[in-house]
């Protein structure tokens, strides 16, 4: 029991440091994401409930986005933020 606990507390820290690195892209990317999804619906006269997709946002991004840890991107209904399927901590748009 204590042993677990040991290993455990020394393994937290590479985790931690493993999943930092992602952090920065993938919230970049989702901010990316929201901003076209933002001017699509500007642009085409759409509503809070309506829900684009990939394609009809493409046309508002500078590059395709992908989530560094190989997450994939759901855009929602153009009043709620973008999610990227890994979620978590570090994957999340604020």
């Amino acid at each position: 029991m204590v042993a677990a606990v040991l290993i455990a507390a020394a393994l937290l820290p590479f985790i931690f440091v493993r999943t930092m690195p992602a952090k920065a892209p993938c919230v970049n990317n989702l901010r990316q994401l929201d901003g076209a999804k933002q001017q699509w619906a500007l642009e085409n006269r759409k509503t809070t409930n309506d829900v684009p997709t990939l394609d009809d946002v493409r046309p508002f991004l500078h590059h395709a986005l992908a989530c560094p840890e190989g997450g994939s991107y759901v855009l929602g209904k153009v009043d709620a933020l973008p999610k990227c399927s890994i979620g978590g901590l570090y994957h999340t748009l604020q």
